[in-house]
């Protein structure tokens, strides 16, 4: 990804990400046109976060973005604790109980995310209307590769159920499934390699 995508990434994230159950439940009360809104403006954040301190792989299709992965290299998450103050701004511009629901979900992950060196894939996300067609796959694919080769293993978190299929066709078992408390979200915790 070049440094002049990163808002066109970050909208085909915003509108991936926009019927996730940890999305909505993180903005529950938002009507859908404050919800994208917010989603924007916090995918652009994760995206330059992951830009500087890690790596963003897009796929693209007539020079629109189509897919993309956020991910961080072994030590590399989480970003800098100023970086993180920027993106929880973007999370919680002015909307008290929605920044507690994201300091609850944040805390969350965090408790649980492995304490070993491993690639960590922080967001995957495909254009809807262009979801099942291989493009998060392939996307996959580049990030094992590089944690094959570093022999390393990969971390992840999704809140989506169907999406557990794709992780385990990739070689990733569950480590974790559950409801997070004080979140309400169902969250699996996936780990490819030892």
């Amino acid at each position: 990804m070049t440094e002049g995508e990163s808002a066109q990434t970050a909208a085909m994230l915003a509108r991936a990400f926009r019927d996730n159950p940890g999305m909505l439940a993180v903005l529950k009360g938002d009507d859908a046109a404050t919800r994208a809104r917010a989603l924007s403006t916090i995918m652009l954040g994760f995206v330059t976060a992951a830009h500087r301190y890690g790596s963003v792989e897009v796929v693209k299709s007539d020079g629109s973005v189509v897919a993309a992965s956020l991910a961080f290299p072994p030590g590399g998450y989480p970003p800098p604790l100023r970086f993180e103050l920027a993106t929880a701004w973007a999370v919680v511009r002015g909307r008290l109980a929605r920044a507690h629901r994201f300091a609850r979900w944040d805390h969350e992950v965090r408790r649980r995310h492995p304490r070993t060196q491993h690639f960590y894939l922080w967001f995957l996300g495909v254009e809807p209307a262009r979801q099942g067609q291989g493009l998060g796959s392939s996307l996959l694919r580049s990030l094992n590769s590089k944690a094959d080769a570093a022999r390393m293993p990969c971390y992840l978190e999704t809140d989506k159920e169907k999406n557990v299929a794709l992780y385990q066709r990739h070689g990733y078992r569950i480590t974790r499934d559950e409801v997070l408390p004080g979140v309400d979200a169902r969250v699996w915790s996936m780990q490819r390699g030892d």
